[in-house]
């Protein structure tokens, strides 16, 4: 697990690219290498290290002729078994890494190398040879990796800091990227906030000819592809055994690590199900942590008592980490682990949890991907009803919205909230309703928050066309929570979640492994008909049914509370004087992107309970503590 950086272009200077390369020292705290060929190729590479541990796996790291050199982020999981295939062939190995299986690969199989790997990564290959770059991000987008093809130069890296730490790239806003933030808080991919810089989507490669300055973008994997629908039985215990089998697969293949692994245990279904697993393949007691909340009024958050009860029933090495309020400084800086926009305040708890565990461990299991596979979230459950809300006239639902924006909202129970978002998709398209229901500032209100110039520069329209192009691509999948998932796969996934998992843990050195997104898995989950993920009010139904001798009972009955912070109650107490001393009257005036008068409204309905707009508010901060960093 590393940080990986490279330039192409002429006239290189090779201090100012190692002067970038370390910008990522945290993301690879163990060792750093850099390879520089004729003034024209500088790859970079920060190493954290993880499987073999000796100096033979320093990166960048060429073939026997060195006339390849790769510079890697991630964990190749099935690495061993492409090794054995590759010797039999002739191949002769150095090192005991998946670095270099990776390079062995491409010698043999050239850029379809990627279909045989199963992990995270996030390469980039030099082929001299052929004077090309093939650069590669693992299927479901774990890795992050930002690419700018600008001015004569080609740039990539780990992260976007080092991009522009070079000042080769042009810094300008991609206004339609904040237009798009507003509503989910996150910048979509392919896209970033910087208008020069892009990211290579999930389950692509990309190809950029040094001698033409011209690049290939292909996809090269899809979970609902032709080739990925085989055969499928719709015998339910067979399911079970075929998902118990998968998931002991990615579990055993993930718990390979030359230094010391740990679980990170919520307490929920996903999590509980993985420290299950892991601690009957483990040689040594199992390491888990959890955090907790011990103030007043927190128990809608608090997770730690039934994580406490799985811990001794699996009788782990447990550790709790009580969260206490945090200053605003500590909160708002975890922006620089972005570099972007991003409104999500758990990054500030994953970050927290990081921090802590990295103390006793270097790589941590995450039950990532377990909601979004398995029909983990309420909006899947209201998918039950979205065919009726659609049929309904869009006047009925903000009539009956009006009504329930009556119902005061508190920290201690989600239930008026919800009902509000479920109101809100009557009479509207799918891809417009699942939008109220799962995000922020709607279209109608960003011209209340937004300045005419936000919208006079955000060319590709409404932000709705982002769920728009997915739900498009797949329209023919008769069963739509299957549809929904594949959704939030390509989104809320890939650049909230993996988002901030990635990010966080890597900004402290740790290694955050997610066994539920499996490619395997990934593609048996969107083939399952949604009456075994869904049911009457269950959700994950074939999930508890499969593990449920493993666990207590109890678990599997709990409320889901989420792995998040009470932001509203921070914000009542803790952020909302920020609005005060920065973000003035004059400010926002002299700003021109947000609207103040609108920003006063959001807090009023806020501080009367009328309405929860804790996110919005706190999305308004972050945006606000990224464009001062990098335009103010």
């Amino acid at each position: 697990m590393c940080g990986i950086f490279g330039v192409a272009g002429n006239g290189l200077d090779k201090y100012n690219l190692e002067r970038a390369t370390n910008t990522l020292n945290h993301r690879g705290p163990d060792d750093s290498g850099s390879f520089f060929d004729c003034d024209k190729i500088f790859l970079g590479h920060k190493r954290l290290s993880v499987i073999d541990l000796s100096p033979l796996g320093k990166q960048p790291m060429s073939n026997d002729k060195e006339n390849l050199w790769i510079t890697y982020n991630g964990e190749i999981y099935n690495f061993r078994e492409l090794r054995n295939s590759l010797e039999a062939k002739g191949y002769r190995f150095k090192t005991q890494t998946d670095t270099e299986v990776i390079l062995k690969l491409y010698e043999e199989r050239g850029e379809s190398c990627v279909n045989e790997l199963n992990g995270m990564f996030a390469f980039t290959i030099y082929d001299k040879d052929e004077q090309k770059l093939f650069i590669a991000r693992d299927r479901l987008g774990v890795k992050p990796l930002y690419y700018s093809d600008y001015n004569g130069y080609f740039l990539f890296a780990s992260e976007i800091k080092a991009i522009l730490s070079t000042n080769i790239v042009k810094k300008e806003i991609d206004w339609q990227s904040i237009y798009d933030y507003f509503s989910f808080l996150y910048v979509p991919f392919p896209d970033t906030s910087f208008k020069n810089i892009k990211q290579i989507p999930p389950a692509h490669y990309l190809v950029y000819d040094l001698q033409k300055n011209k690049l290939i973008l292909t996809k090269y994997w899809d979970p609902c592809k032709a080739e990925n629908k085989k055969s499928f039985t719709n015998d339910y215990d067979s399911l079970k055994q075929e998902l118990k089998s998968l998931l002991e697969s990615s579990l055993s293949s993930q718990l390979v690590s030359d230094v010391p692994l740990g679980v990170f245990l919520s307490g929920g279904i996903d999590s509980s199900i993985l420290a299950s697993l892991a601690a009957q393949y483990s040689k040594n007691k199992l390491k888990t942590y959890t955090v907790t909340f011990k103030d007043n009024g927190m128990e809608l958050y608090d997770e730690s008592s039934n994580a406490k009860k799985i811990s001794n029933f699996l009788e782990t090495d447990h550790t709790e980490i009580d969260i206490k309020m945090p200053s605003q400084d500590e909160v708002f800086n975890v922006i620089d682990c972005f570099d972007q926009p991003f409104g999500n305040p758990t990054s500030y708890l994953y970050k927290l949890i990081s921090k802590y565990t990295k103390k006793y461990v270097t790589v941590v299991l995450s039950g990532t991907g377990g909601d979004e596979l398995f029909g983990g979230y309420p909006r899947y459950k209201a998918l039950q009803l979205s065919n009726v809300l659609r049929a309904c006239p869009e006047f009925i639902g903000k009539s009956l919205s009006g009504l329930f924006e009556l119902l005061p909202e508190s920290n201690n129970s989600s239930l008026p909230r919800r009902m509000k978002l479920l109101l809100r998709g009557v009479g509207v398209d799918l891809p417009e309703q699942y939008l109220r229901w799962t995000y922020y500032f709607s279209d109608e209100e960003k011209k209340s928050l937004l300045t005419p110039m936000i919208f006079n520069n955000s060319q590709n329209g409404k932000s709705v066309k982002v769920i728009d192009q997915y739900l498009a691509q797949y329209s023919d999948i008769k069963d739509l929570v299957n549809r929904i998932q594949y959704v939030d796969l390509k989104t809320f996934l890939v650049d909230n979640v993996l988002e901030y998992t990635d990010k966080t843990s890597m900004a402290v050195g740790l290694e955050t492994r997610v066994p539920f997104l499996d490619h395997r898995l990934v593609e048996f989950a969107l083939k399952l008909p949604s009456k075994y993920k869904i049911n009457g009010g269950g959700s994950k139904v074939i999930l508890k049914d499969t593990f449920s001798s493993m666990l207590p009972a109890e678990i599997f009955n709990a409320p889901k509370k989420g792995f998040c912070p009470p932001i509203s109650s921070w914000m009542d107490r803790y952020f909302d004087p920020y609005f005060d001393s920065s973000l003035t009257f004059d400010y926002v005036k002299n700003q021109g992107i947000m609207n103040w008068d609108y920003i006063q409204q959001l807090r009023y309905y806020h501080k009367s309970k009328k309405r929860d707009n804790s996110m919005e508010l706190f999305g308004i901060i972050m945006f606000d503590v990224w464009y001062r960093k990098y335009f103010n």
